[in-house]
């Protein structure tokens, strides 16, 4: 297994993933790690219907997602990672999951929520989140769409106070 692309956006599997980013990175499987949606078998079903034909798609909890990413179990894959938020990118690096560099799309902005870039708003716990994996040496790049211009994230949170 290798992970091709780990992908923060807030709807998940849609058609710029399954279409755009797919096809970029060569995805043969996407993973959801998602608390919520993993609970939800209509959600489920709705983001497997959504994935690419010859396209694989499973939808887990962070921590499961991250129990099977870091112990290999997607052997043979391109896999596709993609999550709502930091605190699940957090999960997953607690759980063994080798982060490197993080593809930061679309979290949109909802009261309680401060712009960070024109397709990323954080609430203070999710800047939070986004300070630790700044920390911890993710790179972090706002980029909405394959060869886009591209945003170092790092930097427009090391500017927050």
């Amino acid at each position: 297994m290798s992970i091709v692309l780990i992908r923060v956006d807030d709807r998940l599997i849609h058609g710029q993933v399954a279409v755009g980013w797919t096809r970029f990175v060569g995805g043969t499987h996407i993973v959801v790690a998602d608390d919520e949606v993993a609970k939800d078998n209509t959600q489920i079903m709705l983001l497997k219907m959504a994935t690419p034909v010859g396209v694989k798609s499973t939808v887990l909890s962070v921590t499961e997602a991250a129990r099977k990413l870091a112990g290999g179990k997607f052997a043979g894959d391109k896999v596709i990672v993609i999550v709502r938020g930091p605190q699940a990118l957090l999960g997953l690096m607690e759980g063994g999951v080798p982060l490197g560099k993080v593809n930061v799309g679309n979290v949109r902005m909802q009261e309680g929520r401060r712009r960070l870039t024109k397709e990323v708003a954080a609430s203070p716990e999710e800047l939070q989140a986004w300070k630790k994996l700044d920390e911890a040496g993710v790179e972090l790049e706002a980029l909405w769409l394959p060869g886009g211009q591209a945003t170092n994230l790092n930097e427009v949170i090391r500017a927050i106070e």
